[in-house]
């Protein structure tokens, strides 16, 4: 197939707090926010932050979308909007910068549990990566043909078909590599993760170093919030795919949430940004925190002259930056 790499891969990380010059570690303070959606939300919300200093919060949503935490300490998060039964419909990294702040949330068409995760997507399999493994074994005509009419239902957009498709073809080829790269990828968009990284797994058992199938475990491992093992997978991925801005992006959110701000966390940041324009919103809240305005500026003009005319965020980067050239 010729689709993509990382297909409609968005950030991990979306800096949605106003900026302040100086950051006081020391303080608490209330962080304030607001959901809007596109379309009517149904049954009652929550956000919940983890992930920073201290045990997890949470707080209820108000009927006109505003929520409020009132005491939290600065430091790098993971927020969640949770629907009726726990539902994950929203899921990005925050920078609480210790001064009052209010966190922008829109919440995507297509909101449902898992679906708007903030993470890149997992890949489809391409002709063009094929691994020795993969040269030497020789697929059953059967497998193929069910591997073809995932591809097609997949192109149609029907990921429950084409998972069923490529779950046969896995059933009569237990080493048909892109058919559980491709399974893999089938069910995440359907929000299957956990089965999503086994397939994945597989995958990386049988070809250690494919492409593909190595990047998409990270991807789905930070999606399960498993960010400890996402940064191991996402090291050994940036060995085989070394200009990945996605998954340099994957790495950057897995060690912020582990260890919080770091040199590496920056780095890879900065080497996301070609793929993830959004990565200029949240290095440039870490330089503002490290006393680097200057550097954090070039940042947000970079993003703004970068970023498409309708991007969500453009409002947002230009307040920031005219607080920090004041």
């Amino acid at each position: 197939m010729k689709t993509a790499f990382f297909l409609t891969g968005t950030a991990i990380l979306s800096a949605t707090m106003l900026f302040a010059q100086t950051l006081d570690r020391q303080r608490d303070f209330p962080v304030r926010g607001e959901i809007t959606s596109t379309r009517p939300i149904v049954g009652a919300l929550t956000v919940e932050l983890s992930g920073g200093s201290g045990p997890s919060e949470s707080t209820s949503v108000n009927a006109d979308g505003t929520f409020e935490f009132r005491s939290t300490p600065a430091g790098t998060y993971e927020l969640r909007v949770l629907g009726v039964g726990g539902d994950v419909l929203h899921q990005e990294m925050v920078f609480i910068n210790g001064t009052p702040q209010t966190l922008a949330i829109r919440l995507a068409d297509n909101s449902n549990a898992t679906r708007s995760t903030g993470l890149p997507n997992a890949s489809r399999s391409m002709d063009n990566t094929i691994s020795i493994q993969q040269l030497s074994h020789k697929v059953p005509p059967q497998a193929k043909k069910a591997f073809d009419r995932g591809v097609r239902a997949e192109a149609e957009g029907n990921h429950q078909e084409a998972a069923e498709a490529f779950r046969q073809a896995v059933a009569i080829d237990p080493e048909y590599v892109d058919a559980l790269n491709e399974l893999g990828a089938a069910e995440a968009a359907l929000g299957e993760l956990a089965d999503a990284a086994q397939q994945f797994q597989k995958a990386v058992d049988l070809a250690p170093e494919h492409p593909l199938a190595l990047p998409n475990l990270s991807i789905v491992l930070a999606k399960l919030r498993r960010f400890h093992d996402a940064a191991i997978v996402a090291r050994r991925a940036l060995k085989i795919v070394p200009d990945s801005g996605r998954i340099h992006y994957i790495l950057a959110a897995c060690i912020l949430v582990e260890v919080g701000d770091t040199d590496e966390a920056l780095e890879n940041l900065e080497r996301s940004t070609s793929e993830v324009p959004k990565a200029h919103l949240v290095a440039a809240d870490l330089l503002v925190s490290r006393g680097r305005t200057k550097d954090a500026i070039k940042h947000l003009e970079e993003y703004l002259r970068v970023a498409p005319p309708g991007d969500a965020d453009r409002d947002k980067a230009e307040a920031r930056l005219a607080v920090l050239r004041r």
